[in-house]
């Protein structure tokens, strides 16, 4: 039977190949017009090979039939060097590659090459290989094997597999530890300690904490000893792997580049089972599951939760729309609700963290977690001298500064603290120039500049004067609010000390850049910047519809997009609001009046509800400059507007007395005698609050008569 089997398939592959007898002639094209440089036909070949439908792993086992492989390889390897043919080789590559991948990958493939481990050295050799590419897709039925008691010769290859196989199997060990026999435990105990990897440290050290099996607690022993681990907690073991992830180390990556890593679970009845995830929300689950381990086992202070909370914020930021996340069930609730619950001194440590890593998204979040539940206590620490939402009002992005300023003016600070002459500053700055786009562009020459600089105006951006490295605008950089984009193109081999200067400005250090570079360069930087999404690399030539798109992804990933005329209008209703509630309550250290001059500028730039607003809070500002130009607008205005304006004039008069010069009071006394029945009250009105001399109220009734 097994041998009509084979035959059966012998044959079907026969006509398989049968079927397409023009694939190996089309092959060995493609390699001859690579070789005579003929890209044209080159490309053509390319796309009729890919225009087949195969799957990668039909298109490598027909590569593999074809004896051509050699061949290919080293014609794939000469287009790959070609512009014209590198990006047509590229997916003929990836499709390769992910063929091997896939078979490499597939239970039976592994269970087939676990066999083959007893087999001639030869057979034993190309399993190894294979079993090592499939990496942790091998671990369930490789720790079956290696448990098992009835081939004593496979259980030695498989642990001496184990043994070389690198941090692979480091994360499916440790996380069976807890549920076999303790002779299993001692035995995957030592594999670990061969493996040498610190990521297993916390799971060995529970072990050790919780087994009555002596053998297993001195393996236990030995394993943290050869791992460097003396005097550390358990659960202080497992909130530094946990930051590990949280960091996206690359140790702790088992598959970089690719779309899904692994999850990992152990079920006594069952054995390993991996769980596949979205790699943007990998390293956040197990963030958060191993700080929630830590915690189980009373890590002490909030270092633990706070890290759980900035993991969660971070997935939700990195969790594609409408994921169904295995890691974070929908029984659990939105990020923000852990981070209000868990109060705003942890919000504080996520803000703390989110600065050191110039994460704007996470700031944001963090920042609007403290304005719900920080009081005026918490802005300034006094036993640590420092406080995250003062510094993040001087966070280079605008978002982060208003937001901050935002939640420290809730807070109504009672006593004076460093940073305190910042925030009023800062809300002035968002009432006025929230919608106002500033990017830089550092360029080779001035033409260069001049193209750059109008796609960047197209998209509404002002854009800072010519400049060839940071030092030649450094002034422009000073006297701008914020650099929202930077797009740079430097000479080949001069990007990255242009990038690392700009990083050294604090103005600039959390601004997304677009860098345009050589063709040659590009995979290199790409490698350099991968996993920072405020770095955007590009080739030169770029056309204008896809840099546009590039500038928005851009910015829509570092910082959240572009502040549209909305929200510009939203930050500056809040800030006046806040500056109103501050100037209301009188608060003893964040002077409102230090707004006066931009309030004032704000009263001839602003209309409607916004303008009703700048002009409450000039009215509860004693000095005469804000008095003036309420009645300066007020007499320019007209309708309800006018009335509106005279309202808030005579609030400023009750509270304030008279701050107006004669002409502007004549003006007063003028309407009030001519205006029509409502704005003549409100003109009088004023005058009232104004406390005028008895001469003046006389002339308004003797004008009456």
């Amino acid at each position: 039977m097994v041998a009509l089997a084979g035959m059966m398939l012998a044959v079907g592959g026969v006509r398989a190949q049968d079927a397409d007898p023009d694939f190996k002639d089309q092959l060995r094209d493609f390699i001859f017009y690579v070789n005579v440089h003929q890209p044209d036909a080159a490309v053509a070949t390319a796309e009729e090979l890919l225009g087949r439908g195969l799957t990668p792993r039909e298109l490598l086992d027909r590569v593999e039939a074809s004896n051509l492989q050699g061949e290919l390889d080293e014609a794939l390897g000469k287009a790959l060097r070609n512009e014209a043919l590198e990006p047509t080789a590229g997916r003929i590559l990836t499709m390769l590659n992910t063929g091997r991948l896939q078979r490499a990958r597939d239970p039976n493939e592994i269970e087939k090459n676990i066999k083959s481990l007893t087999g001639g050295l030869r057979e034993r050799l190309y399993a190894r290989e294979r079993l090592k590419a499939a990496s942790e897709y091998a671990m369930p039925q490789l720790l079956e094997a290696v448990l098992q008691r009835t081939n004593i010769q496979l259980r030695t290859q498989v642990q001496r597999l184990l043994n070389e196989s690198g941090r692979a199997p480091v994360i499916p060990l440790s996380v069976s530890l807890a549920e076999v026999e303790p002779a299993a435990q001692e035995q995957i105990v030592t594999i670990l300690g061969k493996l040498g990897y610190r990521a297993a440290a916390p799971f060995v050290s529970e072990l050790r904490d919780k087994t009555l099996s002596d053998p297993v607690r001195a393996a236990c022993d030995r394993t943290l000893a050869s791992l460097g681990i003396e005097g550390v907690s358990t659960s202080e073991l497992y909130r530094q792997l946990a930051e590990g992830y949280y960091d996206e180390r690359e140790e702790l990556t088992s598959f970089p580049g690719e779309d899904v890593q692994l999850l990992w679970n152990y079920d006594p009845s069952v054995g390993l089972i991996p769980t596949a995830i979205n790699t943007s929300v990998y390293h956040e689950a197990l963030a958060m599951k191993l700080a929630e381990r830590a915690m189980e086992l009373g890590s002490n202070g909030p270092a633990a939760l706070g890290l759980w909370v900035a993991s969660n914020f971070s997935r939700e930021i990195d969790e594609p729309v409408g994921y169904d996340n295995p890691a974070y069930p929908p029984s659990m609730r939105e990020a923000m609700y852990y981070a209000v619950a868990s109060g705003p001194v942890v919000s504080e440590l996520v803000l703390d963290r989110a600065l050191d890593d110039k994460d704007t998204r996470l700031a944001r979040r963090a920042v609007a977690s403290i304005e719900r539940t920080a009081g005026p206590d918490l802005i300034w620490d006094r036993r640590s001298g420092k406080s995250p939402l003062v510094r993040a009002l001087g966070y280079p992005n605008r978002r982060v500064q208003y937001d901050a300023a935002l939640a420290i003016a809730a807070s109504q600070p009672k006593a004076n603290f460093q940073g305190a002459q910042r925030v009023v500053p800062t809300l002035s700055g968002a009432i006025r120039f929230a919608g106002t786009r500033y990017a830089l562009v550092l360029s080779e020459n001035e033409e260069q500049y001049r193209s750059l600089r109008r796609v960047l105006e197209g998209q509404d951006y002002v854009v800072l004067p010519y400049g060839k490295d940071v030092g030649d605008v450094v002034e422009a950089i000073a006297e701008t609010p914020g650099v929202d984009l930077i797009v740079t193109q430097a000479a080949r081999g001069t990007t990255e000390p242009l990038l690392d200067a700009i990083r050294s400005n604090p103005k600039l250090t959390a601004a997304p850049i677009l860098s345009l570079v050589a063709t040659d360069e590009l995979t290199k930087l790409r490698r350099v910047h991968r996993g920072d999404v405020s770095v955007m690399i590009r080739p030169f030539g770029i056309d204008e519809a896809a840099m546009t798109v590039a500038l928005t992804q851009l910015v829509d990933d570092a910082a959240g997009g572009v502040i549209g005329e909305d929200e510009a209008r939203e930050y500056a209703m809040r800030s006046l609001r806040a500056l109103r509630d501050l100037a209301v309550a009188q608060n003893p250290v964040l002077d409102v009046s230090e707004a006066t001059t931009s309030l004032v500028s704000a009263m001839n730039e602003t209309t409607g509800p916004i303008r009703q607003e700048v002009a409450e809070v000039l009215s509860r500002i004693d000095r005469s400059s804000a008095q003036s130009v309420l009645a300066e607008v007020a007499m320019q205005s007209s309708g309800s507007e006018r009335i509106a304006m005279l309202d808030k004039l005579a609030g400023s008069a009750r509270r304030y007395g008279n701050h107006l010069d004669g002409v502007l009071v004549d003006r007063l006394i003028e309407l009030s005698s001519t205006g029509d029945d409502a704005e003549a009250t409100a003109a009088a009105t004023v005058l009232g609050a104004l406390g005028l001399p008895q001469s003046d109220l006389v002339r308004l009734i003797l004008a009456g008569e």
